[in-house]
């Protein structure tokens, strides 16, 4: 209750004339990121409904990546900016390859069972992956907004199976795998201009790997599309600016917001009778995606290389 006053005294400090007209471009720099990725991410099934090349794949993650780490070489090339060492390299690879494949889990051990339902269920649990990685002091309340999220979810969608020995890796997998990679990036052992850019070849290399090995077996090389590598490239970095901008209880509020938009959009074009477990599973979703982006103590991101 004392956050949600505090939360509500900055919302009203922002009509404060030129005071709040610079909080409100402060709170912008800060969350354009997160909007984004929200935005970006809920759209993602409805262009891949309208074009199916925009569907992601190992390939297209790899060479999404790829680029994307290229780009922030090339900012991180600047002649005034001050580099770290290896250890803090190889920290930060380590990090971005568990943050960017934890959500590709399933793809990277043949989990073919996995639904989209389950995986999304299973992600749900990253922001209390990222509560035990954290203090532990701050345990207890970091943790109920991801099983509220997790409640919600199992309120509105249907239970994944646990029948099958790859999917339960994989759902397991999944919200361990991007919690610790959070936790891993936002850490003083990864702190170095190059962990940006070490978090997307770390990534990047992982999924080519994957990509390798699929086209061993099949005996052929897929191709990435264009549209789907733009799409995995864009959502890497939009994952990384929010992690730097706003930390990873923060970051992690995403995986509760994001399938509320979508059932928001499902509910909005199919137009389903509203029961009171559908309405209870909004609730749990929204209280606890919103808890999510409270203002934290210690809690301000990192620069990421920027």
């Amino acid at each position: 209750m004392a956050r949600l006053c505090r939360l509500l005294l900055q919302v009203l400090e922002l009509h404060g004339g030129r005071a709040g007209a610079g909080m409100t471009r402060t709170l912008w720099t800060r969350w354009w990121p997160f909007v984004l990725l929200l935005l970006a991410g809920a759209s993602r099934w409805m262009l891949a409904a309208a074009r199916p090349e925009a569907e992601s794949s190992a390939e297209s993650q790899a060479a999404g990546c790829a680029w994307a780490a290229l780009v922030c070489v090339a900012l991180v090339l600047h002649p005034r900016t001050v580099r770290g060492g290896w250890r803090e390299f190889w920290y930060a690879a380590l990090g971005g390859a568990l943050l960017l494949c934890g959500p590709a889990a399933a793809e990277l051990v043949r989990a073919n069972r996995v639904g989209a339902s389950g995986l999304m269920m299973a992600l749900a649990l990253t922001p209390v992956v990222v509560a035990l990685a954290g203090r532990m002091d701050e345990v207890a309340g970091r943790l109920w907004p991801g099983l509220a999220a997790v409640a919600g979810l199992m309120l509105v969608l249907a239970q994944p199976s646990l029948g099958d020995a790859r999917s339960d890796v994989a759902l397991c997998l999944a919200p361990v795998l991007s919690g610790c990679g959070a936790a891993l990036l936002c850490s003083e052992r990864a702190e170095s201009v190059w962990r940006m850019p070490a978090a997307l070849a770390g990534a990047a290399l992982v999924f080519a790997m994957s990509w390798g090995v699929s086209a061993w077996q099949a005996s052929a090389m897929a191709r990435p599309s264009m549209l789907a590598t733009a799409c995995d490239g864009v959502l890497a970095l939009l994952g990384l600016l929010v992690l730097a901008r706003l930390g990873a209880v923060r970051w992690s509020a995403q995986f509760a917001l994001l399938p509320l938009l979508v059932l928001a959009q499902g509910i909005m074009i199919l137009r389903p009778p509203l029961t009171l477990r559908w309405g209870t599973g909004i609730l749990l979703l929204t209280v606890g995606g919103v808890y999510l982006l409270l203002p934290q103590e210690e809690e301000n991101g990192t620069s990421l290389g920027f």
